[in-house]
């Protein structure tokens, strides 16, 4: 497929990658790929699979991990936390994992405070299903490279799904089956809100300089200020919201085919991409963005969503179904210079390598 037309709101231009951008490294089609600043491809690691889990990065020693597991029936049963170094271009396991245990949705490199060492913290889960009963258990976990075991922790109960990772604040925010909670390391809870007052759980982002306060997605964007455990509701729709470096606005998405930007000192919100025509949007392909460490560059991916037609057959409800194509493009803005530039194909995960 082509690429697709792009509409800006502002004055964005297309220009030449920037030589001072960092490489890319992204999961595209169930494959980790590592790409030049200008998305040309320089290494790929090969398959990973289908379980969902981000790519964590070691800025030190350039190493990128992931968790890897088989992507059919035919394949070698396998599943281990694998190593992936961006110099060689080589890959290798850290961890084998028992069978029915993965890890998924959280995976973050935490370094040492003096930066010479650093261990591996996500969610590990493993299914415990009894007698026809299924019964998924998850539990955080604390991995240095070279350990023989995972070091787990327990999460309080109905917490099932991480939505956003501080440092600053060693805290984390999940979706529950009561709401957003707040959780320490330890895996106890902290702070809820109702899903009344926030509702879908669609991402999250803790403030960059650590302060008390967490922009919430889903039903609109709501400011969940932690010191008051009170939540205000910024915009009206809103998903997978992410915070400017600078902490004076927040990037989010309406759908697969858009980027927005919310300003906290306007307290306005406005549309910077989106893609004409429209009329169906996909939220299924929606992802956040990915900021560098120094907030000048931003990726993303964006799908336009095009029918093909319509089934002969009619559906169970009489009506026949449509027949959409989906177009995809990784895109990345230079925010100081307001231009960008891109490449055909949808990164599932992103990760800058700085």
């Amino acid at each position: 497929m082509k690429e697709f037309k792009l509409d800006f709101t502002d004055d964005w231009e297309e220009g030449s990658p920037s030589v001072d951008a960092p490489s890319l490294i992204i999961e595209e089609a169930g494959e980790l790929l590592n790409l030049k600043s200008n998305l040309e491809q320089k290494h790929n690691f090969g398959s990973v699979g289908l379980v969902n889990c981000p790519i964590a990065y070691d800025p030190l020693r350039r190493i990128a991990f992931r968790y890897i597991c088989p992507s059919g029936f035919r394949k070698e049963d396998f599943s281990q936390l694998r190593a992936f170094s961006l110099d060689r271009g080589e890959s290798f396991s850290l961890f084998e994992l028992p069978l029915n245990h993965w890890i998924l949705w959280l995976l973050e490199w935490v370094a040492s405070a003096d930066h010479k060492s650093g261990q591996l913290f996500g969610l590990h889960a493993a299914d415990r299903s009894v007698n026809e009963q299924i019964v998924i258990d998850h539990r955080l976990f604390m991995y240095k490279p070279n350990e023989s075991r995972l070091r787990l922790r327990p999460i309080c109960r109905d917490a099932y799904k991480p939505l956003a990772f501080s440092r600053q604040r060693a805290e984390l925010v999940f979706a529950g089956a009561e709401g957003i909670y707040l959780l320490g390391l330890e895996g106890n809870l902290k702070l809820t809100v109702s899903p009344d007052i926030v509702a879908g759980g669609q991402g999250a982002s803790f403030h960059p300089s650590g302060d008390a306060q967490i922009v919430v997605g889903g039903d609109g964007l709501h400011l969940w200020n932690l010191n008051t455990n009170h939540c205000q509701q910024l915009t009206s729709k809103g998903r997978h919201p992410v915070w400017s470096m600078d902490g004076k606005g927040v990037w989010y998405r309406e759908s697969s085919a858009d980027l927005h930007y919310y300003d906290f000192a306007s307290d306005e919100a406005h549309r910077v991409i989106g893609i004409p025509k429209q009329r169906h949007p996909d939220f299924w392909h929606a992802r956040p963005v990915c900021l560098s460490r120094d907030g000048r560059y931003l990726a993303t991916s964006l799908t336009e969503k095009m029918l093909r037609g319509v089934s002969k057959k009619n559906t169970s409800t009489g009506a026949r179904e449509r027949v959409y194509l989906y177009n995809h493009q990784l895109i990345v803005l230079d925010l100081k210079e307001k231009s960008y530039w891109s490449r055909q194909g949808f990164a599932d995960q992103l990760c800058w390598t700085e």
